[in-house]
């Protein structure tokens, strides 16, 4: 390479490697953008499912059951809404025990 000696092409030449350098932070934040638009879609999506499958239960008469006979499996937050209701049901005595642990009255000492 030439040997510079003229500062205004030094400085040319630092911005052209500058210039390269910041085309990929452009590119990068573009993705990302792109990347936040993505998700920000898909919660809107699984949102959208969600209201669908449940008014499909809730308004049109069918049941989960019959929805994924038919290849409409629950979407995955109602089953982890079932798994959470179905857990709290069918251990009441745990419940209640861990109540009465609580139940304001200090251990003895």
């Amino acid at each position: 390479m030439a040997k510079l000696t003229d500062p205004q092409q030094a400085e040319e030449a630092a911005q052209r490697l500058l210039n390269d350098r910041m085309d990929y932070v452009r590119r990068a934040i573009t993705a990302r953008g792109a990347l936040d638009d993505a998700r920000e879609a898909l919660k809107e999506a699984e949102k959208n499912d969600v209201q669908a499958f449940q008014a499909a239960v809730n308004n049109g008469g069918w049941t989960a059951e019959e929805l994924r006979k038919i290849g409409l499996v629950a979407p995955e937050k109602v089953q982890r809404v079932q798994r959470r209701r179905k857990t709290a049901s069918t251990s009441p005595d745990a419940h209640a025990s861990s109540a009465q642990n609580d139940g304001g009255t200090e251990p003895e000492q």
